[in-house]
């Protein structure tokens, strides 16, 4: 087959090429089972026909709503190969915006997950728009009111492709590389989410040129966890299926160190929360150990971002320190790679930036860590780690095809084969960030180095100016303040004020293990944030992060949140970005008292 342009010509490529007994594995009963290439095909064939049956036109949009699971993945393609535009919606989204997605996307029909995903939409059936077929995935056959049951819907799909067998093909090579292939809805840290087009010829260029930059073999085996919904995990998926490496979706992030240790997989792809955690509990593990066990700890940790740090950036590890290493292997990296199912070549990581120490620390573990960067607008790739030679602190060069260049004001601006057509119905928006000649703004502060490697500092719209005109990048400094032991979560302020402050949610297990060190027999959270010996604490929390910041960037003041930001209360993204605007609303009373606070004794918390 030539190379594919199309998404339908990237699936048909994949199926005939590799025809694998395992294509795509899921837990069944407690057990993993597979499904081969040859039932992908079947599957995704009856899915479009099914669509069909359903009065589905060339260019008609389709709701998917659903966690990750291999129907996902089926149903995606069976809407591409039947010239249908896929709209997909986070399962974690309110009924109402999920029908605000719908109405919007002018989306005629839309396949759930489960019952109670189609009663969220059926409440808001009013403002569904024009939706007038609902399939629901996990529904039994027969009547399911106001809906279809899923297996009702293969069972047409089945009738049709047997009274029409040639219908499939014809269909699906018919499509272009300029066709619609998805409206891909931001996640609304600002307003109202809007609509990303991205056609065929967006996802495959971007998907052939993450194929050549990563190692990714047909012999590999990838575990899915981050949302599908979501950009970045579906152009991964893209590129695994193109490679023909297998794809297992996990039961949840709950049970994703399990998962991992079922089937051993070689590539996931994370956010960076998810290595945080990990960094998070070796130091936990530290601070409850004797002291010659929690010396041993610290020391394998910093021998292993030592050596990485050599082999990356110093021309390679000395004699003395491969020793070190090969000794300090045994006690935290290799305990960590079990934990991790024993198999990883490597993690993809996005969604927000990747501290350097983390990035060191894991690839001096054999854990390498490729750390991209882009945008739903983008397809979503601009740049990427290669495998050979990661630069940490980096976002990697520009993928083949990628221009990039730098403002005056230090915005990076790309343009590709991977940019979107424009913010669907909205002309205005789309304005606002692609130039006449094709230039996608990111909003994103960046600097490239002589050998093409790009560095984003910090969000355009998100940099504090402070009452005195200082401008202050808060993601460096937020980053900082999450590497340390007692701070689990962190979002600077200080936009029109006079200084920089911070809403810190602790680490409440350290916080509580510190505590007790000291005689605090208080373990209510609520109390301790008051506490003298804990406001102490995070005094010096604050004074070493401020050493090695300017002055206007230091933070003269903070606020503990007893509670977590999470993304069920509106606080996060998908993807776990802070919904700044959200947060400070919320928080205003607290950010109020802090800046009005008259406090003689000097305490900054």
């Amino acid at each position: 087959m030539k190379d594919p342009v199309t998404l339908c010509e990237l699936f048909l490529y994949a199926v005939t090429e590799y025809n694998k007994p395992n294509a795509l594995l899921h837990k069944r009963d407690g057990n993993w089972v597979s499904m081969s290439h040859a039932e992908v095909l079947e599957s995704v064939q009856s899915i479009a026909h099914g669509l069909w049956t359903l009065g589905l036109g060339k260019g008609d949009k389709v709701l998917l709503l659903s966690e990750n699971r291999p129907e996902w993945c089926l149903c995606d393609y069976g809407i591409l190969t039947a010239g249908g535009v896929t709209v997909p919606v986070y399962p974690t989204l309110h009924g109402r915006e999920a029908a605000y997605i719908a109405k919007n996307s002018e989306a005629s029909i839309a396949i759930v997950s489960t019952t109670e995903q189609a009663e969220k939409l059926l409440a808001s059936q009013a403002d569904l728009g024009q939706v007038r077929d609902l399939v629901v995935m996990d529904a039994p056959a027969g009547d399911v009111q106001g809906c279809i049951a899923f297996l009702d819907f293969l069972r047409r799909g089945k009738e049709d492709m047997a009274a029409d067998p040639g219908r499939f093909l014809e269909n699906a090579s018919g499509v272009k590389p300029d066709d619609l292939a998805s409206i891909v809805y931001t996640s609304g840290t600002t307003g109202r989410p809007k609509g990303v087009m991205l056609t065929h010829g967006n996802f495959t260029e971007n998907a052939k040129a993450g194929v050549r930059r990563l190692p990714v073999a047909a012999d590999d085996l990838a575990l899915s966890f981050l949302p599908l919904s979501h950009v970045f995990e579906r152009l991964a998926e893209f590129c695994l299926f193109l490679s023909g490496c297998a794809v297992a979706y996990s039961e949840g992030i709950e049970r994703l160190v399990d998962n991992m240790g079922e089937i051993h997989p070689t590539i996931v792809a994370a956010v960076p929360r998810l290595f945080e955690k990990a960094y998070g509990r070796l130091l936990d593990q530290a601070a409850q150990s004797s002291g010659p066990k929690k010396a041993l700890i610290h020391w394998s940790v910093s021998v292993c971002k030592q050596w990485a740090e050599a082999e990356l950036e110093k021309g390679g590890a000395g004699l003395l320190l491969r020793m070190k290493h090969a000794c300090a292997d045994r006690i935290v990296p290799k305990a960590l790679r079990k934990r991790m199912g024993g198999n990883i070549r490597f993690f993809l990581s996005g969604g927000a930036p990747l501290a350097r120490d983390l990035g060191l620390f894991f690839y001096g573990a054999s854990l390498p860590v490729l750390e991209g960067y882009g945008l739903t607008e983008s397809s979503p790739v601009i740049a990427l780690n290669g495998f050979d030679r990661p630069k940490y602190g980096s976002i990697g060069a520009p993928l083949d095809g990628v221009e990039v260049r730098i403002a005056e004001d230090g915005e990076l601006l790309a343009r590709g084969p991977n940019i979107m057509k424009g913010y669907y119905r909205n002309p205005e928006a789309t304005a606002e960030v692609l130039t006449e000649d094709g230039w996608l703004l990111t909003g994103d502060i960046a600097h490239q180095d002589a050998e093409g490697y790009l560095y984003i500092t910090d969000r355009k719209k998100e940099i504090l100016v402070t009452a005195g005109g200082k401008n202050v990048a808060p993601q460096p400094i937020e980053n900082a303040l999450k590497m340390n032991k007692y701070v689990s979560q962190a979002i600077l302020i200080g936009d029109g004020l006079p200084y920089i402050g911070a809403l810190v949610h602790p680490n409440w297990e350290n916080v509580l293990a510190y505590a007790e060190s000291k005689g605090v027999t208080e373990r209510d959270p609520g109390n301790l944030m008051t506490h003298p010996q804990v406001l102490h604490l995070f005094e010096n929390v604050l004074e070493r992060i401020n050493r090695n910041l300017s002055r206007f960037e230091q933070i003269k003041r903070c606020r503990l949140i007893e509670r977590e930001f999470t993304q069920e209360d509106g606080e996060l993204t998908p993807t776990l970005k802070f919904k700044r605007r959200v947060i400070l609303e919320r928080y205003r009373g607290v950010i109020e008292e802090m800046y009005a606070a008259k406090d003689r004794s000097g305490r900054s918390v």
